[in-house]
């Protein structure tokens, strides 16, 4: 996607970190309910870092994206965090840690087989009682067409966007999601950009065999948002003994 590559600069203004806050702490009480003294993270796909600039204050936070743009965002807003660029697929870091977050990045693989991928990276990089938490926004059972819109003014700056996520063929176990973009630049040119994605649709059971095929127990555990309609779920995903 161009919002994060060439784009990337201008996703503070299209996403905030101000608007995490509630997630975050949200987040926060479902991973210290299951793993009480979290002391080092590892976050997959952690983006611009906004979940991050509030989780940092509870436990150290180690970020890591694809894309080394969306990094450099999240290095302006978390200094003090490790960033590592890499596919959270096979990226490879000489650690271990007592939590694994990824949150909606995960959306963006498309097969199962990513999926496990991902899960069983996860499970190299956790110690002996880490746990995982995944934090995707759909899943068969709870998705639902939708557009949104948002966008904010900063520094002489402005964005705005709509955002359309549909699902046009529900056999293939993909969403996609059309997004237009105005920006409005410091000396007050205004430009129109077009985006485009596409995100795994899959069900609350075969998430759960995933998980279990990876070396770990599924719990799922609804998010109550104040600010966002929709039902949401969070997977909080212990190790399992092999």
């Amino acid at each position: 996607m161009k919002l994060y590559k060439e784009l990337a600069e201008w996703w503070p203004l299209m996403s905030p970190h101000t608007e995490y806050e509630e997630e975050a702490s949200l987040y926060l009480e479902i991973i210290r309910r299951y793993h009480p003294d979290i002391k080092t993270a590892l976050e997959f796909g952690s983006g611009g870092g906004s979940n991050a600039y509030y989780l940092k204050r509870h436990f150290s936070m180690t970020l890591t994206d694809l894309s080394p743009d969306m990094l450099e965002v999240s290095r302006k807003l978390n200094p003090e965090c490790e960033h590592f660029q890499g596919d959270m697929r096979n990226l490879v870091l000489d650690a271990k840690f007592d939590l694994v977050f990824i949150h909606d990045a995960i959306m963006y693989l498309t097969t199962g087989e990513d999926l496990l991928e991902v899960m069983r990276n996860a499970k190299r990089h956790l110690n002996e009682n880490g746990i995982l938490f995944i934090m995707t926004d759909q899943f068969e059972e709870t998705f639902r067409p939708e557009t949104s819109h948002g966008g904010v003014d900063k520094d002489g700056r402005g964005m705005r966007y709509l955002e359309w996520t549909y699902d046009s063929d529900p056999e293939d176990q993909i969403t996609e999601t059309e997004y237009a973009y105005i920006l409005r630049d410091e000396n007050g040119n205004v430009f129109r950009e077009y985006d485009h994605a596409k995100s795994g649709l899959f069900s609350m059971g075969e998430w759960e065999e995933l998980l279990r095929g990876a070396g770990f127990k599924a719990i799922f555990e609804q998010i109550n948002y104040t600010s966002v309609d929709g039902i949401y779920y969070g997977i909080v995903a212990a190790q399992t003994k092999t």
